[in-house]
């Protein structure tokens, strides 16, 4: 038996818990009992290790390991980035995060950093990009939406959603199989850094294609990071074949704010690219989408859509309202299916997701990052619209499910990130004590997958996943939570972090 005792520092419900076999043994007060190891945290504070709900690992490490352009401004220092990577590397040329810039960023800056090699930018929401010319003319592009061209009618290089996912595709089906898995290992390691040891991974079909789930299982396989796959398609037969029991995740039924994609009831304010509809993209016909809920209910999958704009949640609950007057609104609520994302839910919409039983797995640093009367969300489609945007607090009132996630790349794979973000909402009504914030991150995104009752917590009979800090997180202020240290991150009784301690990956 793997038996290690924890000493805790002192508190009002425990100073040790006892993990044996991978789960949580026994919790107390005094000295631990006898065990093969004993570790002591000295003062540090010990909570539930954390779930992040919605994760792409791929693109996380591979940002991870050079050209992340979160918060750069600079064209010209995005080119520059590029142009230093071309010289020092032969592998495929990526980088991304990028947002608004002081010039545009086009197809033609990259050929000049990198030549006649193919490079893919990503924009923050990766629901557009821009590629080189060497990529450009590896996809074909007739008839696919998203392209932008100049006045001459050529591709500016800058291409949105169905295109965009083109250049995805052809990226991850040129990536070497060493780079891709180094990537997804380095962003294991993060995971780990940051207390976390399970991520529900969002493997988008349409973008990355089937080869490359092979590869991301096959550098999970010997890892303790707990990855729970939602794969984007409709192939029912294909996922209960795998073994799986949910399916979807990011299947898109829009696009996003950034990108003027995001599927509206109203027009933009600011005007979306020339060619856009005023309202946002819809990705699926509503028949279509009936057909394959209905066929993931039969299968007994739970099922997961993205929706982020009114008309795409709209279309979500309406859809599950269709299949629960087939098979029995009792037989849905029991799958408890996820609308990931649900950022633009009315009150209405809210209501209707609670009779259905669905889940909101959220992202808080949407809201940190683009929410307040003077973010993205506010430009894109004004203020008094976007006031009512990721209502966590309603969320809870109507007593939806809801856990939390980072969206990763999108945000940080950061948790304390997202707390502070749930913790500092622009609506005073919609923010979540310190408390809830924390759960939002261990037992709300657990159970957005159906984990087991007692994992999320420090019981006896729980997962033994642990995180040790250097902070109390219910007694430190919002605006101290990203100074947060991970000190220690136990994966089922087995420690992951840090490096030098580490016994296993």
């Amino acid at each position: 038996m793997n038996c290690i005792a924890h000493r805790l520092p002192s508190a009002a419900r425990a100073s040790w818990v006892l993990a044996a076999d991978g789960s949580f043994a026994a919790i107390g007060d005094g000295e631990p009992p006898e065990a093969d190891r004993t570790v002591d945290l000295g003062g540090a504070h010990v909570y539930p290790s954390f779930v992040d709900a919605h994760v792409h690992l791929p693109a996380t490490g591979l940002y991870a390991a050079g050209m992340d352009f979160r918060g750069q401004r600079s064209r010209a220092a995005i080119i520059e980035a590029f142009k230093d990577r071309a010289k020092d590397s032969a592998a495929l040329l990526f980088g991304g995060n990028f947002e608004d810039l002081d010039q545009p960023i086009l197809g033609a800056d990259l050929d000049g950093a990198v030549g006649e090699r193919p490079a893919l930018l990503a924009r923050a929401d990766m629901h557009s990009a821009v590629v080189s010319g060497a990529l450009l003319a590896e996809l074909d592009l007739e008839g696919i939406e998203g392209v932008d061209r100049d006045e001459s009618g050529a591709s500016t290089g800058f291409l949105r959603e169905q295109a965009a996912a083109a250049a995805w595709t052809w990226f991850d089906r040129n990536l070497p199989k060493q780079q891709a898995a180094d990537a997804i290992r380095g962003a294991v390691k993060l995971a780990y850094s940051k207390g976390i040891t399970s991520v529900h991974e969002m493997h988008v079909v349409e973008w990355r294609g089937w080869a490359a789930w092979d590869t991301l299982a096959e550098a999970i396989d010997d890892m303790a990071l707990v990855v729970v796959p939602y794969i984007a398609t409709t192939e029912v037969e294909r996922i209960r074949a795998m073994g799986f029991h949910r399916i979807g995740g990011d299947y898109f039924l829009d696009g996003s704010f950034g990108s003027h994609t995001a599927w509206l009831s109203e027009p933009y304010q600011s005007s979306p690219p020339s060619g856009s509809s005023p309202t946002g993209i819809s990705y699926r016909e509503d028949e279509g989408l009936y057909d394959f809920f209905l066929e993931a209910q039969r299968a007994d999958l739970q099922v997961g859509v993205h929706a982020i704009g009114d008309a795409a949640i709209e279309q979500a609950i309406a859809t599950w309202e269709r299949v629960a007057g087939t098979v029995g609104r009792d037989e849905v609520r029991r799958k408890g299916h996820r609308i990931e994302h649900f950022e633009c839910s009315s009150d209405d919409h809210l209501e209707r997701a609670r009779a259905l039983g669905l889940r909101a797995s959220v992202q808080p640093a949407f809201d940190l990052y683009w929410g307040g009367p003077h973010g993205l969300y506010a430009e894109r489609m004004g203020w008094e619209r976007a006031r009512e945007m990721n209502r966590f607090g309603s969320m809870i009132e109507n007593a939806l499910v809801v856990g939390a996630g980072s969206d990763s790349t999108v945000t940080p794979l950061d948790p304390f990130v997202q707390m502070q973000a749930m913790r500092a909402h622009h609506l005073e009504g919609e923010r979540l004590g310190r408390t809830l914030a924390i759960k939002m991150h261990t037992m709300g995104a657990r159970a957005l997958a159906f984990g087991p009752g007692l994992d999320g917590t420090l019981e006896a009979g729980a997962v033994a996943d642990l995180v040790a800090l250097d902070r109390d997180l219910a007694e430190t202020e919002v605006e101290d939570l990203t100074a947060t240290e991970v000190l220690g991150t136990w994966a089922a009784g087995t420690q992951v972090w840090p490096p030098g301690a580490a016994e296993s990956e």
